[in-house]
């Protein structure tokens, strides 16, 4: 089975456009690396009544060091989190935040 190589990739997107299974001549890049490139992960979140908010990361570890901050100020905020796995955390606020006001931000360790 060979390694998938992918081209005209839209990275702002995330998209793959096309797709070969053979290697390409030049720039060609795994789907593998495409994962192994993530460096960092956000995610606005908050609906006026929940307090606890399951979101997934997909970096593949618990450790990293996050923040959470109010998006209308830019200010970071207290949040309760605990880690889920190597790929989500739960995140805890009280009260319940307002409809995409807050945004979680995920550095891993390198």
């Amino acid at each position: 089975m060979s390694t998938p190589y992918y081209t005209n990739l839209d990275l702002n997107g995330n998209r793959v456009r096309d797709a070969s299974d053979g290697v390409l001549a030049k720039d060609y890049v795994t789907l593998d690396q495409l994962n192994a490139a993530v460096t960092s992960f956000a995610a606005t979140f908050g609906d006026g009544v929940a307090t606890t908010y399951n979101i997934a990361h997909n970096l593949g570890t618990q450790d990293f060091v996050w923040e959470v901050y109010e998006i209308s100020s830019g200010d970071s905020v207290g949040a309760g989190l605990s880690r889920d796995g190597a790929n989500a955390v739960d995140v805890t606020m009280t009260p319940a935040p307002a409809l995409n006001a807050f945004r979680l931000v995920i550095v891993p360790a390198q």
